[in-house]
């Protein structure tokens, strides 16, 4: 992130190099004024050491702000970059991440993580600034005199010598620290989502005992960090005091010796003064990169992880049928394809194979891998551009539903989406967003029913007007009415293109080109309905359906 920024970091830390030594070059400015103008009783250099003064002081304020607004603008860039960059490695790897980092984690990755990472940029200038603070005041200090040189050089030394081991501590309870929080996120995180269930199924207490747990075991890793923390803070705020005092007695017995100026004296004391400040900011830097250090750890393992799809087809221009060799399921293009089964998950992988969404996995018991030999038209899917399969297939399930506007949800000109909502029966979801594509769809669609973010979701997928269909259960939460409508209306907007639906409502059945009978993850028979309807099983699955 940092070298992504190289041109406004270099900048800043250009700007406050010039401003750190124009802070140090303030009291030496002042004590020059004091020997050679006040001491010796001439105002002759006063108008020449005024001059440089003003300079200086300048140069310390206005040319501090660009700088500081230099890093401060690398700091807001590299954590915009990072969130991208979260965002981007999130739709590539897709469920590949599934397992290996939490939802919660995810929130934590692009919040903390993120400000973390961006803030040990802007640090790092200032980290920067006061070692140039420092090297300047020391050699102007040796100048004057060398253990004046040499004692603020010690002192400097000495703090990061006592202050090292503290932060050492301090990394190692901030990394206990942030998994803590990670646990803890993502265990709220999935009660959000299934707290319902947890309240249908009495897990409700059982949850809590696990959450208040893990709360506990945070607020003592808090407590960790707090402890080492306070060191660290009282450290930064009493060790350059003591520099101070150190320099200042040292100076003061040089002057009584005669060995350096009233001027020097002043001047020494300024600049150890400022070099003692900016000490602090040294230490604030090394927190900084402790921090970013537990951060990007966090990052790494994040964009480590890898999509289980593997995306080096090179093969374009598929078409005819598409096969699952794994189950037998074949289908043919330009028809309404139903797919019936018991199980409602082997139809459903079967689906994930013919949209390359599932490339492999293990034979149920045995242990066995597998790859997918899905192919379109005798051509395997893996061989095809990831991009062309993505873009001519489209797989249809509980799929997610943003917080945008209806409009914006369809993503179609208006004259499609409104064919297309009338096509998923969702007229209701249209007039209870005030009859306007501008209605506003919240957050998972929490401000529609089940059965209408259900017929949204269809909406959308008939909106996209993919060549190929692939529909688990797109109408399990309508009534039967308004299910036969939008078999009836899907069938006729889908004609000519291919389409396929898992479900074993005779709604769907009754409209469907052709019927595949899956039995326990494998085809056992294709036909109509009505010929299927010979075998007992089959009759006996479909009638439960109706009834």
């Amino acid at each position: 992130m940092a070298r992504a920024q190289t041109g406004l970091v270099a900048l800043g830390f250009v700007l406050l190099s010039v401003s750190g030594t124009a802070w140090i070059l303030l009291p030496w400015t002042i004590a020059k004024i004091i020997d050679e103008v006040l001491l010796a009783g001439s105002a002759e250099p006063l108008a020449e050491w005024s001059i440089v003064l003003v300079v200086v002081a300048i140069a310390s304020s206005w040319v501090f702000v660009a700088g500081y607004r230099s890093l401060f603008m690398a700091e807001s860039h590299a954590r915009v970059r990072t969130v991208r960059n979260l965002t981007d490695h999130l739709n590539r790897a897709g469920t590949g991440v599934r397992g290996a980092i939490s939802p919660g984690e995810m929130v934590n990755l692009s919040t903390e993580d993120a400000h973390k990472t961006g803030s040990f940029i802007f640090q790092l200038g200032f980290g920067w600034m006061g070692l140039v603070m420092t090297a300047v005041g020391a050699v102007l200090l040796w100048r004057a005199s060398p253990a004046l040189g040499l004692t603020t050089l010690a002192g400097v030394l000495l703090i990061g010598f006592v202050v090292g081991p503290v932060l050492g501590r301090l990394q190692h309870h901030q990394i206990a620290y942030r998994s803590s929080v990670a646990t803890l996120t993502g265990q709220a995180s999935d009660v959000v989502g299934g707290l319902r269930v947890l309240r249908g199924v009495g897990g409700e207490a059982q949850f809590s005992q696990r959450y208040r747990a893990a709360s506990t075991e945070l607020r003592e890793a808090g407590y960790g960090v707090a402890t080492a923390d306070s060191w660290v803070q009282g450290l930064r705020a009493s060790l350059p005091l003591a520099l101070i005092a150190a320099v200042t007695w040292v100076g003061a017995r040089l002057a009584l010796n005669g060995t350096i100026t009233i001027g020097e004296l002043s001047a020494a004391f300024g600049m150890t003064a400022l070099v003692a400040q900016h000490s602090g900011a040294m230490i604030g830097m090394a927190q900084a990169v402790i921090a970013a250090q537990v951060a990007s750890r966090r990052l790494t393992a994040f964009f480590n992880t890898r999509s289980d799809i593997a995306d080096d087809g090179t093969a374009t221009g598929a078409s005819g049928t598409l096969r699952d060799p794994e189950s037998g399921l074949a289908i043919e293009p330009g028809r309404l394809t139903v797919v019936v089964s018991a199980e409602a998950k082997p139809a459903e992988a079967a689906m994930e194979r013919l949209a390359r969404y599932r490339e492999s996995g293990a034979e149920p018991g045995s242990g066995a891998e597998w790859d997918s030999e899905a192919e379109w038209g005798g051509t395997r899917l893996a061989d095809l551009e990831l991009d062309e399969v993505r873009e001519r297939v489209l797989l249809l399930r509980d799929d997610y539903l943003f917080a945008q506007t209806l409009g914006e949800t369809l993503r179609v000109d208006e004259e499609r989406a409104l064919a297309a909502i009338h096509a998923a029966g969702a007229g209701d979801v249209h007039s209870s967003l005030g009859s306007t594509l501008d209605g506003e769809v919240h957050n998972a669609g929490r401000n529609l029913s089940g059965g209408q973010r259900q017929r949204l979701r269809l909406a959308r997928a008939l909106a996209a007007d993919a060549e190929v269909l692939l529909a688990v259960e797109p109408t399990s939460a309508v009534d039967a009415h308004t299910e036969s409508l939008i078999a009836e209306r899907v069938a006729a907007a889908r004609v000519g293109r291919t389409t396929a639906v898992v479900t074993a409502s005779p709604l769907w059945l009754a409209r469907a080109d052709r019927v595949v009978w899956m039995w326990e993850g494998k085809v056992r028979a294709v036909g109509s309905h009505a010929e299927l309807s010979l075998h007992d099983e089959y009759r006996s699955l479909t009638s439960r359906q109706e009834s």
